[in-house]
C-alpha cells in the first residue's frame, strides 16, 4: 500500500507491506524499516519501529489527522480532489479550527483581526500534558478568536476561524 500525506506543506511518501498479521515493513524516505503494530483502541497504538516503542494517539477530522507521537504532536492535512476539486487552489474563504481533544489554553500567539500566514501559530492548547502549538491552515485573517489563556476547551470546541 502506498500512501501520500503532507506534513508542514510537504509531501510525504508511506509505502507499506504487510509481512504477517501486524507487521509490516515500511519505507520512508528511502529507508525501510521494520513494524509491529498493536492497537490499543480506536484512537491509540503501540508502534515497535525497528526495536524502538512509541505510543500513538490519533484524532481525525473531515480535513486532518492530529497525531501525537510519544508526548510531540504533528498536524497531517488530508488532499484529495474530492475535497478540492480544483486541485486546492479553491480553498474556503472561511476556516474554522476546532479541537480534537479537550484543554487548557496556555498563550494566545495572534489576536481577532490579526494577519497569518499558513502554519503559524495562533494558539498554545495544553492537553494530556502536553503543550501543542495550533496553527492557521491557510494565509488570512484571524475571526472569532474569543478565548483568553487559562480557558478550558471541550472537544470539538472552535478556537479560532481564518477568512
Amino acid at each position: 500500500m502506498n500512501l501520500v500525506f503532507w506534513h508542514d506543506g510537504k509531501e510525504v511518501r508511506l509505502s507499506l507491506e504487510e509481512k504477517a498479521g501486524n507487521i509490516f515493513q515500511a519505507v520512508l524516505g528511502g529507508r525501510a524499516h521494520a513494524v509491529r503494530v498493536e492497537f490499543l483502541n480506536t484512537e491509540e497504538l503501540l508502534l515497535n519501529v525497528d526495536g524502538r516503542v512509541f505510543n500513538i494517539i490519533i484524532h481525525s477530522d473531515a480535513r486532518s489527522h492530529s497525531v501525537f507521537v510519544s508526548e510531540r504532536f504533528f498536524m497531517i492535512e488530508k488532499k484529495s480532489a474530492f475535497l478540492n476539486p480544483d486541485g486546492g487552489a479553491g480553498k474556503s474563504r472561511k476556516r474554522e479550527v476546532k479541537t480534537t481533544m479537550p484543554g487548557r489554553i496556555v498563550r494566545l500567539l495572534a489576536r481577532e483581526g490579526d494577519d497569518v500566514r499558513e502554519g503559524q501559530a495562533v494558539v498554545v492548547l495544553e492537553a494530556m500534558k502536553m503543550q501543542n502549538e495550533i496553527k492557521s491552515p491557510r494565509p488570512g485573517r484571524i475571526t472569532r478568536l474569543r478565548l483568553e489563556p487559562g480557558d478550558h476547551v471541550e472537544a470539538g470546541a472552535l478556537l479560532f476561524a481564518v477568512e
